[in-house]
């Protein structure tokens, strides 16, 4: 079993890892869900390479708890801030762009996700895991053109965005709240909800070409992300508890997020992942 656990791991692990020397000074990122799992770890290496970074999330005493971490780590950084943002409501985003109150924000991360949830509906009565993943996103994005002088936009979508499905001729679909809620269609709302993101991207490079737009993949990553479904088996609960052991570290999965801060030159409209670029154009055409 050692050995299998070591196998998976094996070829789970990155490809390729971040290797860039490259300092932010005098760069502001905003990043979404920086508190916790993928964002967290983004934040904090962020922080490393010496730029302003504000977290945008919906728990204060966490958010909080996280700067102060980084901070400790990190004590000759710029300035790490937390702002209120909550995706379930457009509403919350926003208030949460009003309250930007910085010069400018160079780089907008695109990073908080929900997989499954008690609420099904949010705030403005759409599906909440396509609301919270990608509507609230959009909008925010929107917003932070208007507002600032945006360099650089990354979605973070997911490998599974091939699961996805769109109908072009049935948009409202995505918003609905399907009849069967199971772990089945947890995956089935997250997925389409990173597809959508991909093709957001791809819209973003085309409309504003003076902006660097793109999406990427973390890699299957240890997280709280689905921490509203639970396993209904002993073997799956064992097999949750032997992830870590598997996949990969939040610090691993943020590698190609930050890589994308930092790169020169990126593929507008361009899907990255492992710290380069990959094609989707077998699933997304």
């Amino acid at each position: 079993m050692l050995l299998g656990l070591l196998a998976m791991r094996k070829k789970l692990k990155p490809k390729n890892t971040l290797t860039s020397f490259k300092e932010l000074e005098d760069v502001h990122i905003v990043i979404t869900g920086g508190n916790s799992g993928i964002g967290e770890a983004t934040a904090k290496m962020l922080a490393e390479k010496n730029a302003s970074v504000t977290i945008g999330c919906r728990t204060h005493e966490k958010s909080m708890n996280v700067i102060e971490k980084i901070s400790q780590m990190y004590p000759m950084s710029p300035k790490i801030t937390y702002k209120f943002l909550d995706l379930s409501s457009l509403r919350s985003t926003k208030e949460f762009v009003d309250s930007l109150d910085m010069k400018n924000v160079d780089i907008l991360i695109n990073n908080a996700a929900l997989w499954g949830s008690p609420e099904p509906l949010s705030e403005d009565g759409f599906e909440q895991t396509f609301a919270t993943n990608y509507l609230s996103h959009f909008y925010l994005t929107l917003l932070m053109i208007q507002k600032f002088n945006l360099k650089r936009i990354i979605n973070v979508s997911s490998g599974l965005y091939y699961k996805g499905e769109i109908e072009p001729g049935n948009l409202n679909k995505l918003v609905e709240v399907p009849e069967k809620l199971d772990k089945d269609m947890y995956r089935q709302l997250y997925s389409t909800s990173k597809l959508a993101q991909i093709y957001f991207a791809r819209e973003l490079a085309s409309r504003y070409p003076d902006i660097s737009s793109v999406s990427l993949h973390p890699g299957l990553v240890y997280t709280d992300l689905a921490r509203f479904v639970k396993p209904k088996s002993k073997i799956l609960s064992l097999l949750g508890r032997l992830l870590p052991l598997i996949i990969r570290t939040p610090e691993e999965g943020a590698a190609t997020s930050v890589f994308c801060c930092l790169e020169e030159e990126l593929q507008n409209g361009g899907y990255y992942g492992d710290c380069q670029a990959e094609n989707t154009e077998t699933h997304c055409m």
